[in-house]
């Protein structure tokens, strides 16, 4: 659309509000420029060097790691507390019952418990992959280990000595980079068991856009205690599962989901993993969206809420980087384009999601990386953007969702909706 501005027959004041109005017009079709655009003077910088990564705490605020293997309590005010060193500076990090655990930077599991000195830090014999997630439980960290080559679902329980040794493995490999997850997969109320991707593959499709050429084909759903399967999904070639994570969703039949990315021919599309109904031991694809419709094109999660019935994915966010709406409708997940322009993953890079929601709004950095936009789940338009004047890293929303960590390559600094 254009305005010639020898035919625009407005002078003045209703000249400015004329284009006031079409600019605010094309913003909430996504269309256009954001509706405002904020000042860096919105972030707030935490007194912190070298910040490595940062991770959500279990209470107030964020845990921040530097290159040399410190990690940090950061509060939302901004004041910072160092609380123990030791650690691989990125990774995973699970926060939970009282402890932070975390890969140590000798590659063993690294274990420190809320409240305990700086030096109190326990450790497991055992090493883990280096690039497998964390999934803390009540009396046990479960993470991943290598075993003739491949990754193996571990469960870490303490010795008497506080040694964390491994008391169980999954028989069947998982994806060397998996993130397992706790879910109520048969509504069982009993605080749900570990689901991981896994049947780590190398053949089916190679598009390697997320740190490495291995992708899964299976869904397990594993004991929490023994790690013996109690339900599966298996993909038939040439479909893979080009994700790292299985993202806990409630469907509208009242099912606990998993959302994660079933790619193949026709490229990504969302799906959504479920308990079968008719077989006791299998897990089905139980809805999709459309695939995006072309081979080695991807989509990536956009902080799926468990408890909304919307979700929201970044569709191709290497190449244009369009957001979507995706809503359950005729048992399937119906797609709306909302906005373009934005990203929220880097090529080749093992984190998923560099997006961050406060309340109604979505945090995501602009497709240079350097501006961070900040769209309106209800309005669907951006109705802002900040110059950071630096390249975005991470964006990690506080526990209590009322703030947002901000990581890029100057610095930390803390970001507050006004």
């Amino acid at each position: 659309m254009t305005l010639a501005r020898s035919k625009l027959k407005v002078h003045g004041g209703s000249r400015r509000w004329m284009l006031s109005r079409l600019s605010a017009g094309l913003a909430a079709l996504g269309l256009g420029p954001a509706a405002g655009r904020a000042g860096t003077d919105d972030l707030k910088p935490v007194p912190l060097s070298d910040v490595a990564r940062v991770d959500a705490a279990g209470g107030e605020g964020w845990l921040a790691r530097d290159h040399g293997g410190r990690i940090w309590q950061v509060l939302e005010d901004g004041q910072t507390r160092q609380l123990a060193e030791g650690l691989a500076p990125e990774g995973a990090l699970d926060v939970s019952h009282g402890r932070i655990a975390g890969r140590g930077a000798d590659g063993r599991l690294w274990v420190r418990s809320d409240g305990a000195a700086a030096s109190a830090v326990q450790r497991s014999a055992a090493r883990l992959s280096p690039h497998g997630g964390l999934c803390g439980l009540p009396l046990a960290v479960i993470g991943l280990v290598d075993q003739d080559g491949q990754a193996r679902l571990a469960r870490f329980e303490p010795d008497a000595q506080g040694q964390w040794q491994i008391v169980a493995r999954s028989e069947e490999a998982v994806l060397p980079d998996a993130q397992p997850v706790l879910a109520d997969l048969d509504g069982r109320g009993d605080g749900g068991h570990l689901a991981v991707l896994a049947g780590p593959d190398r053949q089916r499709y190679p598009h390697a856009v997320l740190g490495d050429d291995i992708e899964a084909t299976r869904v397990l759903w594993l004991e929490r205690h023994s790690l013996k399967p109690l339900r599966s999904l298996q993909l038939q070639a040439p479909e893979v599962f080009e994700d790292r994570q299985l993202r806990p969703w409630r469907l509208p039949d009242g099912r606990a989901g998993l959302v994660t990315m079933r790619s193949g021919p026709l490229g990504a599309q969302l799906a959504v993993v479920a308990a079968s109904r008719q077989e006791a031991v299998s897990l089905q694809v139980a809805m999709a969206g459309p695939p995006i419709g072309t081979r080695n094109r991807w989509m990536s999660a956009a902080s799926v809420d468990p408890a909304s019935e919307e979700l929201w994915a970044v569709h191709t966010p290497h190449i244009g980087g369009v957001l979507h709406r995706y809503v359950a409708r005729g048992g399937q997940l119906a797609a709306e384009r909302v906005a373009s322009g934005l990203s929220n993953h880097r090529l080749d890079a093992r984190d998923l999601d560099v997006t961050a929601r406060i309340g109604r709004w979505l945090l995501l950095p602009s497709q240079n990386w350097r501006q961070l936009q900040i769209f309106d789940l209800q309005g669907r338009a951006v109705v802002s953007s900040l110059d950071l004047q630096a390249t975005v890293q991470q964006l990690v929303a506080a526990p209590g969702g009322r703030a947002v960590a901000v990581l890029t390559s100057r610095g930390l600094s803390i970001y507050r909706r006004p």
